[in-house]
């Protein structure tokens, strides 16, 4: 079994709250048949072992550099960051659904009112997820993802141009990302969202109009639709809840099925 989950919601609903605590408490008990996954470090791995035209020494720093700031470097790693690019472009080319997914993502940030630089670094980390993805070790029964494909459309955002992804573009993408065998989701009110988001230093902020005007339909519904359609198991965690509660729903509905293997 190999079994891969994701844990979705909105922004501020509790799923990196919960996934940190979830990291931190699989670590102290031992449990090594789950693993936490982030993708980015599974492309850097495969991205080290691979021979480039850069010195592995070089990019064992261009890796510290990733993981303590950001991948895009216009000065000190700016030779490491093309050679990096090419990595992904020879990866790309090895995988056609790949473009198809990228421009399907790209018209998805399109329709945010984000600036054109966080823009671009959303698409680079989508680009690296996707051949992180490509390049996991499989030998663990139960992986959980700290965002997943499916999560990474959840949010339905209003452009001033009213630009729309619409559904058939929606479906399209879900077809094509990898998918989950199991969804946690995290399906926490709006206004406790909203409530959260405030009192955040950085990150995700919602817009107050955004949210008067869109009552119940911030999130695409069609993930929900699709997934149970595609008969993948969701389960509803309340992000009011404690975390010691929502991490004992999670490993009971692991222990069902650990059983069942």
């Amino acid at each position: 079994m190999n079994l891969k989950i994701e844990i979705i919601g909105l922004p501020a609903s509790g799923k990196t709250f919960f996934y940190n605590h979830l990291k931190k408490k699989l670590n102290s008990q031992k449990k090594n048949y789950i693993r936490t996954i982030n993708l980015r470090n599974s492309f850097i791995k495969q991205y080290l072992k691979t021979k480039t035209t850069k010195s592995l020494l070089k990019k064992y720093a261009y890796k510290i550099y990733i993981k303590n700031f950001q991948i895009k470097s216009k000065f000190l790693f700016n030779k490491e960051y093309e050679d990096l690019n090419m990595f992904i472009k020879d990866n790309f080319k090895k995988n056609k659904n790949y473009n198809k997914i990228l421009l399907l993502y790209k018209k998805y940030i399109n329709s945010s009112d984000y600036s054109i630089e966080r823009k671009s670094r959303m698409l680079k980390n989508f680009e690296v997820d996707l051949i992180g993805f490509k390049f996991l070790d499989n030998n663990f029964n139960f992986s959980v993802f700290d965002e997943g494909f499916f999560q990474k459309i959840f949010f339905k955002f209003e452009y001033k141009n009213n630009f729309k992804f619409s559904l058939n573009k929606q479906i399209k993408y879900l077809k094509l990302v990898p998918k989950p065998d199991l969804i946690f989701f995290f399906d926490t009110n709006i206004k406790t969202c909203l409530e959260r988001s405030k009192k955040r230093k950085d990150g995700f902020l919602y817009d107050n109009n955004f949210i008067k005007k869109s009552k119940n339909d911030y999130f695409y519904k069609s993930i929900i639709s699709f997934s149970k359609l595609k008969k993948i198991t969701i389960i509803k965690l309340n992000g009011n809840s404690s975390l010691s509660k929502n991490y004992k729903i999670f490993l009971r509905t692991i222990k069902n099925y650990k059983n069942k293997k």
